[in-house]
């Protein structure tokens, strides 16, 4: 079987892909099942042996990444549902005041987006933006991306979320690793978005379903974003509809979520809210760059190295998180049926990765890889720019930053030693790829859209082009680091 035959096929599985699933609607996992046996039968494997590389490569998979994706899922939901997040925001929005308020929620975001996805940060926080928009005067077409923006790279870089952890247990990267460098490339893409956000002029007042309780009026004179139907540019130019003066945004959590102090569910402590997200990110970072220093066959770093296990340390994350609930922590409400509510998160992620896996030994078995890494060494692409390109046309034609740093992933892991890249390398490749760019096909989009009282035009704007500036951000970071043979 020529080269060319099987590289025409391989390029065609990835057309086909795409297809199915932006086109046609079929779900991930059934097109990634169809798509991992039709290759292996194209490229001469044979049914049973194109079933049994499917196997295996599904079975190999869920063994090393399986229970991080469910235990991670668990911790997300728990700090979702113990307000754990609610607290962060309000700590963030006491630190920043007037003008400096849109970069506590940009803070209070990426904090959440660790161990959340963005669409979920989105809607628990919205009435919180929202109310903070009304009494600021500040405009809904930058709060709500910006909202949006900092958990979007957080979850497309930085383990436990589900993508991140997925791509890492697929590229064989260490967890300590991924969190590092995924924290330092993913930063300074918020930061750069962020700024981008802060020049939009237009001011798009929020819904009034989140404002319309709160005691301050919406300022006149700021019509156009009401209804979301038109752009109105204002006479200073500024973000602050007119009239509004440089309020204080700070406080008004309780006001956005419809209570009074009487009636305000009691939040948790900000210490107990950070400790399950940052406990099991030093517990692995422990196992990463300590246990060298003090020796793995020592006492400590035979210690620190069990405690460090990725698995070890999201799980303490998840036992961790139990003091949120109060005196509720020992319900069945909170033992059982939250587990299962993270359960029910974590099967997507569980199938897409598992079928990822077995699209890689498939790649890897029919030798697609080095003929691959071959034509790429003879256009003369940089290797670092493949990842990023792939991941980068997956997210953008799908709509998922999931999918396309797991899939980009998948596909890359088999060509990785043929183009002389290290996993890391790849690994924060497919995760700022993944970044570009969200439009009217993704549900992140529409429920930012929507919730911020927006138009598509200006979710576009916003969203879109903030998605893609983290994205590219990200990259040069990620280049200039790997051209210093760091990564």
């Amino acid at each position: 079987m020529s080269d060319a035959y099987t590289l025409l096929a391989f390029g065609g599985a990835i057309v086909a892909l795409v297809l199915l699933i932006a086109k046609f609607k079929v779900h991930p996992v059934a097109t990634l099942f169809v798509i991992v046996t039709t290759l292996g039968l194209v490229l001469g494997l044979g049914g049973e042996k194109t079933l049994a590389l499917v196997t295996e490569g599904f079975g190999s998979t869920m063994s090393s990444v399986g229970l991080l994706i469910i235990f991670g899922c668990v911790l997300g939901k728990m700090l979702e549902l113990s307000g754990a997040a609610l607290r962060i925001t309000e700590e963030a929005l006491r630190w920043f005041s007037g003008k400096k308020v849109p970069w506590a929620i940009a803070l209070a975001s990426a904090v959440v987006g660790i161990p959340l996805i963005a669409d979920t940060v989105v809607l628990m926080l919205i009435p919180v933006v929202s109310a903070i928009a009304m009494r600021s005067g500040m405009s809904m077409m930058r709060l709500g991306p910006i909202l949006y923006i900092g958990a979007y790279v957080m979850t497309s870089l930085v383990p436990p979320g589900p993508g991140p952890l997925a791509a890492s247990a697929l590229l064989g990267v260490d967890l300590g690793q991924a969190m590092l460098y995924g924290a330092l490339v993913g930063i300074p893409g918020i930061i750069a978005a962020t700024v981008y956000l802060l020049t939009i002029k237009t001011y798009v007042a929020p819904k009034a379903e989140y404002v319309d309780h709160l005691p301050a009026p919406v300022p006149v004179g700021a019509a156009g974003g009401a209804g979301g139907a038109e752009d109105t540019e204002q006479a200073a130019g500024a973000e602050e509809a007119p009239g509004a003066g440089e309020a204080a945004a700070t406080g008004g959590t309780k006001e956005a979520a419809g209570t009074n102090d009487a009636e305000a569910p009691r939040l948790p402590s900000l210490p107990l809210s950070l400790i399950p997200i940052f406990t099991p990110i030093l517990l692995i970072m422990l196992d990463s760059y300590a246990v060298d220093m003090v020796g793995e066959k020592s006492s400590l770093g035979g210690v620190l190295s069990f405690l460090g296990t990725p698995l070890m340390a999201l799980f303490i994350g998840c036992l961790t998180a139990l003091p949120l609930f109060g005196r509720d922590w020992r319900r069945k409400s909170t033992l059982n049926d939250l587990f299962e509510a993270g359960l029910k998160l974590a099967a997507l992620p569980l199938a897409l990765t598992g079928v990822g896996g077995a699209l890689a030994l498939i790649i890897r078995d029919t030798k697609v890889a080095d003929g691959a890494a071959d034509m790429i060494r003879d256009m003369g692409l940089s290797p670092i720019i493949v990842p990023f390109l792939v991941a980068a046309a997956i997210c953008t034609i799908t709509g998922s930053n999931i999918l396309g740093v797991m899939t980009a992933a998948a596909i890359m892991e088999p060509l990785m030693a043929g183009l002389g890249i290290s996993a890391l390398a790849v690994y924060l490749a497919c995760g700022t790829g993944a970044q570009i760019m969200k439009h009217a096909n993704s549900s992140g989009f529409w429920v930012t859209t929507t919730l911020s009282n927006m138009t598509v035009g200006q979710g576009i704007r916003s969203i879109g082009v903030a998605s893609a500036i983290s994205g590219v951000t990200g990259f040069a970071i990620l280049y200039v680091l790997y051209a210093m043979g760091l990564v």
